[in-house]
């Protein structure tokens, strides 16, 4: 009796986790905060002015939150021996609604014009939301792009320059002058020569 009995609990154990099974492989993924985060134009200048927009998308469905701030830190962040430059803090103490409550804000940001602006490969804005609920931050990027100006254009004096490539080109070509009526000269000589070495030959 006690053999059936634990077969038949076996038999229902069994049962309600192949119906439950399906359930859990289709469930859906935990909701987070959505982070949108874009800049006001495609590339800028050194030296340039720019807005940085953020969108932020409460996507939980568990519980409503309070956002605490917003840090930015622009790719040019570093400390210049008096302050450190390239970052930016909105405080926010705000509640965003869960479902799918938006709150957007902008920021502005200027684009050094020193060397920290400038490299080879598209820069990353990085923005971090803090919020008063488990995991307590959210973290995005956005591209941004500095244009840089290509080595040979960045030359200084480049009058001289120019001026130098001139008499480059006048010389050479006074050099193929000279070389041409030289070789010419010396295939072409003299006729009163050429009788001279007939009658000595």
């Amino acid at each position: 009796m006690n053999k059936a009995k634990c077969l038949l609990v076996i038999i229902a154990t069994v049962t309600i986790l192949a119906a439950i099974s399906p359930a859990l492989t289709y469930a859906e993924p935990p909701a987070t905060v959505n982070i949108y985060a874009w800049t006001d134009k495609t590339n800028y200048d050194p030296g340039e002015k720019g807005t940085l927009k953020i969108v932020i998308r409460n996507d939980r469905t568990d519980e409503d939150l309070i956002l605490y701030n917003i840090t930015i830190t622009y790719p040019w962040f570093a400390f210049t021996g008096e302050k450190w430059e390239g970052n930016d803090t909105i405080t926010v103490n705000e509640a965003i609604q869960k479902n799918g409550g938006i709150k957007t804000y902008t920021r502005e940001f200027t684009v050094p014009s020193d060397g920290r602006a400038v490299t080879s490969t598209p820069g990353q804005i990085s923005i971090v939301v803090n919020v008063d609920k488990a995991p307590h931050q959210y973290r995005e990027t956005a591209p941004i792009y500095v244009k840089s100006v290509p080595f040979y254009m960045s030359l200084e004096d480049g009058d001289k320059a120019i001026t130098l490539l001139t008499i480059l080109v006048v010389l050479v070509i006074v050099c193929t002058i000279i070389l041409a009526a030289t070789i010419f000269l010396s295939v072409r000589r003299p006729q009163v020569v050429w009788k001279a070495e007939e009658k000595a030959e």
